[in-house]
């Protein structure tokens, strides 16, 4: 192996020493570490991985290079790359070249591929899928090697004291977090901790739901609590990208009306906050009972009529933008076309209608 991108035991302690130390300090000042993320609605989608030429000046500081990064979007928070580089004592290694680097990076790659040292550091990613509870991505920050999931489930609890002031101003006092970690793939390293992962989460739900989407909600009559309340229960029902639009305007013609939302997953999730039914069913309890059916929780839209108090799960951002701009339908009603099997549904306008989709589709 060639000594100059190998590790020492030494080396090795004291990046791990750096690391906790960058993480205690960011925890410390969370807001310093991550504001600079919500205030940058023209950065790329996380999606967008091409490539960018960069060149590094001569002499340029840690601090220079990152506002240069995070301008070009190659990576998100020009704070933490400068936090990381220092501490880490790489700013006097910064190579003055041509770099061909990709957008949405993590920094900790930036970091090596920009150092003559070629440092590989070692780091944790943790995949957060579109639709799950704050609990399910508890465990899998635990799986990952992100502290405990008493550690996420806390970290998230008291994020709601720091939430972005548009988010916080919306938001049902007392009501939990769910719904405002928004679920992408998350990478830091090795020692990060909760409260660092959740601060990102909700500086990402920040900088996705855009000042158009958050104009285009109002617009449907929706504070954002209630958009990404009524986007989770689309993210639940919705498989198929087409269908979103369409399932959307379903609830917003059945809360035009005063009529139930009549949602399966709001249910279950009534069901799941009973942790007996947890352990029998996880979290989302696939054949629901009459008693599930008649369970007197606010969250039961097949007992209540509008919107369920909070998110039930955390919505991708195709489910916020279908709640943004839904279709213009006169649909009430739909079912999942089970001949098919494919996750989409099937329509209608009138009960009548929808009956007949059901013993048409309904099962296969």
């Amino acid at each position: 192996m060639n000594s100059r991108f190998a590790l020492t035991a030494a080396g090795v302690a004291i990046l791990a020493v750096t690391v906790w130390v960058a993480s205690f300090l960011i925890a410390q000042a969370p807001g310093m570490a991550f504001d600079d993320l919500g205030k940058r609605a023209d950065h790329p989608p996380a999606s967008d991985r091409s490539n960018v030429s960069y060149t590094l000046p001569e002499g340029a500081t840690a601090g220079q290079v990152g506002e240069d990064l995070q301008r070009l979007g190659i990576i998100r928070s020009s704070y933490q790359f400068k936090l990381l580089i220092i501490l880490m004592g790489f700013q006097d290694s910064l190579s003055a070249d041509e770099h061909i680097l990709r957008k949405n990076s993590a920094v900790p790659d930036i970091i090596r591929q920009l150092t003559v040292t070629g440092l590989s550091l070692p780091v944790v990613r943790v995949t957060f899928p579109e639709g799950i509870r704050i609990e399910e991505m508890a465990e899998r920050a635990e799986a990952a090697g992100i502290g405990t999931k008493a550690e996420f489930l806390a970290a998230a609890a008291a994020a709601a004291a720091v939430l972005p002031a548009q988010f916080a101003a919306d938001k049902t006092p007392g009501s939990e977090m769910q719904g405002y970690l928004f679920p992408d793939t998350y990478i830091f390293p090795i020692g990060a901790t909760s409260t660092i992962l959740v601060q990102e989460m909700i500086a990402t739900l920040d900088r996705r739901f855009t000042p158009e989407l958050r104009t285009a909600v109002r617009a449907q009559g929706l504070n954002l609590h209630q958009a990404l309340t009524l986007a989770s229960i689309v993210e639940r029902e919705a498989v198929i990208e087409t269908d979103r639009p369409l399932i959307a305007s379903v609830f917003f013609n059945r809360l035009a009306e005063g009529m139930k939302l009549d949602a399966d997953p709001t249910t279950q999730f009534a069901a799941a906050l009973d942790p007996l039914s947890v352990l029998e069913n996880g979290y989302w309890k696939k054949e629901l009972t009459r008693a599930d059916l008649e369970n007197p929780s606010p969250y039961n839209t097949y007992r209540n009529a509008g919107l369920p108090p909070g998110p039930i799960a955390n919505p991708s951002l195709a489910s916020i933008q279908a709640v943004a701009n839904p279709a213009s339908t006169r649909y009430y009603y739909f079912v999942a076309d089970a001949k098919k099997g494919d996750g989409s549904h099937v329509f209608a306008e009138t009960l009548a209608q929808h009956n007949a989709n059901v013993a048409r589709v309904g099962s296969p």
